[in-house]
């Protein structure tokens, strides 16, 4: 067995031990079943198939990593963004957000147990990036657009740079979908870690002649939400981990178009799924992330779908209920037919998207579209 594949097994034998622990931390920025999920996410991720992770050990690392890591999905983000790099021989220095600093505290003292260790630190972000660009040999960032365009500008060209910003994704229902199972699908992924998620559904553009159908599918899901705390097994919207990116949308959603749902405001964090029928240019389908409302577009032929989905500065995921559009799938770069893209999740694939979703930069290239963090942050050894 490879070194590689023995290091994993260990961290995974500790986090199969505290399953339980981490499950019921995680229940403090998330729901009891995004928890469950997450944790599963992990667990898979440290029992990959051998020939997934061989490669690791013929690579090296390029030095000291700088990792910015996003506040949701707190412990699977630490695996794909600090703990992977630091498995191909990285000393990783990861800035955690300070609403989840605490889940992925857990993670980091286990990993340490398995001879994974990678180095917290808190602080301002103008102290993060000083370090980066003062020390670090590669950085990797997951937030704003605005805030990984400044990294771009501001770290030296040698440095290598991995930038995933906003993960915006669309559903499409074609003419000859299954409307109720198009539906189920578009409620569980709006919402899925109370919608704050980057392969979670943004949108929907749903052919003109099976609209009506389909709203009133969608309208009867939703009817049987349940909206609450994160402690409760059967809660599907909790309170949201990042409530600042609500009130823009949810406070004035008639001004975005029909409102076909309202999105009741249960607390100051804790919302209701709104759905709203709305146009492809409206702010609320180009700018929106992070919040549950879900706005609906009708689309009459496959030349005018092909217009809408190329609007907008992000391109991560689309999913097709039906039969796939004539033009295929643009420059979106994760791709499922009649299922959820959360269906083939997988921690040793490529990952990210196009436009100014991701970045990947290194002394030789710079270019969009998925990537593989500890490949790119390492060489051949």
């Amino acid at each position: 067995m490879n070194s590689m594949v023995s290091r994993l097994d260990g961290l995974a034998e500790v986090v199969r031990q505290h399953r339980t622990e981490l499950v019921e931390c995680l229940t403090t920025v998330e729901t009891r079943s995004t928890a469950e999920v997450e944790v599963t996410w992990l667990s898979s991720a440290l029992a990959p198939q051998e020939r997934a992770v061989t490669w690791m050990d013929r690579r090296r690392g390029v030095g000291t990593v700088y990792s910015a890591l996003p506040a949701t999905l707190p412990v699977y983000s630490f695996l794909l963004f600090a703990l992977a790099p630091a498995l191909v021989g990285n000393r990783v220095v990861a800035r955690p957000a300070s609403a989840s600093r605490h889940c992925v505290e857990l993670l980091a003292a286990l990993g340490a147990r398995s001879g994974l260790a990678v180095q917290l630190v808190e602080g301002p972000w103008a102290s993060f990036v000083d370090g980066a660009r003062n020390e670090a040999d590669a950085v990797v960032f997951c937030g704003s657009r605005e805030h990984g365009q400044a990294l771009d500008a501001l770290l030296p060209e040698q440095v290598r740079l991995v930038t995933q910003g906003p993960g915006v994704c669309a559903l499409v229902v074609a003419a000859d979908a299954d409307v109720v199972c198009a539906a189920e699908v578009a409620v569980a992924t709006r919402l899925f870690n109370s919608s704050q998620d980057c392969l979670a559904t943004e949108r929907v553009y749903v052919a003109e002649e099976i609209a009506g159908p389909f709203v009133d599918a969608l309208v009867t899901v939703a009817a049987h939400l349940k909206v609450g705390p994160n402690e409760r097994a059967d809660t599907r919207v909790g309170p949201l981990l990042l409530p600042e990116v609500a009130p823009r949308w949810m406070g004035s959603l008639e001004k975005y178009g029909d409102v076909l749902r309202p999105g009741v405001r249960h607390a100051v964090d804790l919302y209701d799924l709104a759905v709203v029928r709305t146009t492809a240019e409206s702010p609320v389908v180009l700018e929106e992330t992070y919040c549950p409302v879900l706005p609906l577009v009708v689309y009459r032929s496959d030349s005018q779908l092909r217009e809408m989905l190329a609007l907008g500065d992000f391109a991560l995921g689309l999913t097709v209920f039906g039969s796939p559009p004539a033009f295929g799938t643009l420059d979106f770069a994760h791709v499922a037919i009649g299922r959820p893209l959360y269906a083939f999740e997988n921690a040793w694939a490529p990952f990210g998207g196009h436009r100014f979703t991701t970045l990947v930069r290194t002394p030789t290239t710079r270019r969009s579209g998925p990537v593989l963090v500890p490949y790119v942050l390492s060489d051949p050894a």
